[in-house]
């Protein structure tokens, strides 16, 4: 029974640290496919910023269920119902605490000014992997219905000239 309670903390703690923030380079599935419209802008500020991930109760659900194999371990009786229902409700605080703790995380909120003079803050996700934007770089802000994400655009051409288009004749 021992190994059950390990092996159920075991693929809590690997369902709860699985989930993955999108950032600079990771995307969500749902964005596959989808148009981004882009406005290019300047830094003006930043700062990094903690962000309360979420809790989804997986964490409670699979404490819960540790808790009652433990505490089913213990006492004879009505002993043994009290020890498993303490154990579901340890158990079950314990899984909600841990699954907040590995959901929370850093990020980096930017101040920008957008070319046409409005500004603007957006909060995302920061990887280490993420290249560095400070302020004063030049930046493009992907706008994805209400999902908003600050890329660098140092490198990107500030000027191009008209795409080739196709002439409609009738």
């Amino acid at each position: 029974m021992r190994r059950s309670v390990l092996v159920l903390v075991g693929v809590s703690v690997l369902a709860v640290a699985g989930c993955a923030n999108p950032n600079q380079s990771r995307y969500n599935y749902k964005d596959v496919g989808q148009s981004t419209s882009v406005e290019f802008g300047t830094v003006v500020a930043k700062r990094d910023v903690e962000i309360t991930g979420e809790n989804t109760g997986a964490g409670g659900l699979l404490g819960a269920g540790a808790g009652a194999a433990a505490g089913a371990q213990f006492g004879r009786g009505t002993g043994n119902l009290a020890a498993t229902l303490g154990g579901i409700a340890a158990g079950a605080i314990i899984g909600v605490v841990a699954e907040q703790a590995i959901s929370d995380h850093g990020g980096v909120e930017y101040v920008v000014t957008l070319s046409n003079g409005k500004t603007i803050t957006i909060v995302q996700n920061k990887d280490e992997k993420d290249r560095p934007i400070n302020p004063g770089d030049r930046v493009m802000v992907q706008v994805s219905g209400g999902y908003q994400r600050v890329l660098p655009a140092n490198d990107l051409p500030e000027e191009i000239k008209r795409p080739k288009g196709i002439k409609v004749v009738d």
